[in-house]
């Protein structure tokens, strides 16, 4: 099998002057490594409880799994940064083939119908949980939490009303106000990038790839690591990672990561016209695998045997090794899905249909199962594992059995 993929790199190196000039709307391993990167989500989510003391989901009793914290790193290098890619690969081609208006429908459609829907139905039970959890806090149930301290720190409810005092028996660990988005903050994005997109190309001819089309050599692409990997230390400067903002008062975002997320949106706008994933030599691609996958396996060794704490996120070397292992899987994952042909079957099909609607509801299911689990027998490693692996199941389940079957679901999700 290797064989035969790296044979296939001469044909991609020169593909760039064959590849037809078609909208690009649908590639299969392009949508497989989607659904790998959704299931990547739901397991860093299921993972948090288990190896934070003051999680996003569910808090937990016992003790933390520190060492399985790598898991959470790795991921955050990454998989969130590679979504903002495959979004800004596939925006230039949907922005030409339905003009400026239809693409904007679109995208209200599909990203802030969602957003508004979780923000109000779905994001306020973390909060709730953590105060339901807490034994410290008096009983608050949902109703009043969602209608007393949720909804009156919106943005708007904010603006025209004023800001609603902290009550006395609120965590000291728990945010105020207590209004976010959660884990939609990447449909936030999306939607803003959007709009920025639509701006930009009113100005902007379509850039039909007609310079550069070739993809980045090996140079490039190391460049490109080592500014990511500048950019993100002057910034972590001032906003260390996992440190929240709301950016103009309403756009949720950590700073820590946006010059990863913003960059490869703009990388992957550039890249669509471009065809850089179809056309990207094998071996290059591979290489580049290599090195984020070299670069993981260093942290997961690290967190096996080291007896002293790696550096900090805001390290510079630290920043170093996130800049370049996303380089190197960003990269190389679309190339090795593409050579392996894996998308293609009925399975795949069903599972990438799935991708949005899981990202929406899975958090619901992960809490479900942290909770349920609380107490029960056996080692925390093992109730770890049973989370993963059931809010991927329950997950696609979930959404595949109900709520795609939901009159006009489909035409959001």
């Amino acid at each position: 099998m290797s064989a035969t993929i790296l044979d296939k790199s001469a044909q991609a190196a020169s593909a760039s002057a064959t590849v037809p000039a078609r909208s690009l709307s649908y590639l299969p391993y392009v949508d497989a490594l989607r659904v790998v990167l959704i299931m990547l989500v739901v397991a860093h989510h299921s993972v948090e409880a288990y190896v934070k003391a003051h999680p996003p989901e569910i808090p937990l009793p016992d003790p933390p799994l520190v060492r399985a914290s790598v898991f959470l790193g790795v991921n955050a290098a990454f998989f969130m940064g590679l979504f903002f890619f495959l979004a800004g690969y596939f925006t230039p081609g949907a922005f030409d083939r339905k003009g400026a208006a239809a693409f904007l429908r679109d995208r209200g459609r599909r990203l802030g119908l969602p957003l508004l829907f979780g923000t109000f139905a779905i994001v306020p039970i973390m909060g709730w949980a953590h105060l339901a959890l807490d034994p410290a806090v008096p009983p608050v149930s949902y109703w009043i939490y969602l209608t007393r301290y949720f909804l009156p720190q919106g943005p708007l409810h904010r603006y025209f009303l004023g800001d609603v005092p902290k009550p006395g028996f609120w965590p000291e660990r728990e945010f105020w106000p207590p209004f976010n988005f959660g884990h939609l903050w990447f449909l936030e994005h999306l939607l803003v990038y959007a709009l920025l997109y639509a701006a930009v190309r009113a100005f902007i001819p379509a850039d039909r790839g007609s310079a550069a089309r070739n993809p980045p050599a090996h140079g490039a692409i190391a460049a490109y690591a080592v500014l990511l990997a500048a950019a993100t230390f002057v910034i972590r400067i001032w906003y260390p990672q996992d440190r929240w903002i709301g950016f103009l008062g309403f756009i949720q975002m950590e700073p820590a990561h946006i010059p990863q997320y913003a960059s490869l949106f703009v990388i992957g706008v550039l890249a669509g016209p471009r065809r850089w994933i179809e056309t990207m030599p094998t071996r290059r691609g591979l290489a580049w695998l290599a090195v984020g996958a070299g670069l993981a396996a260093l942290a997961y060794l690290w967190a096996a045997f080291a007896t002293v704490r790696g550096p900090d996120s805001g390290n510079w070397l630290m920043c170093a090794w996130e800049a370049f292992l996303c380089v190197g899987f960003c990269v190389g994952l679309p190339v090795a899905f593409r050579e392996l042909a894996i998308g293609t079957g009925r399975v795949w099909r069903v599972l990438a249909a799935n991708v949005l609607a899981v990202y929406v509801f899975h958090m619901p299911i992960v809490m479900l199962l942290q909770w349920a689990l609380i107490g029960a027998p056996g080692p925390k490693w093992l109730r770890l594992i049973v989370t993963v692996i059931g809010a991927i199941v329950g997950s696609f389940a979930f959404t595949n059995f109900v709520i795609l079957r939901l009159p006009y679901a489909r035409r959001i999700f």
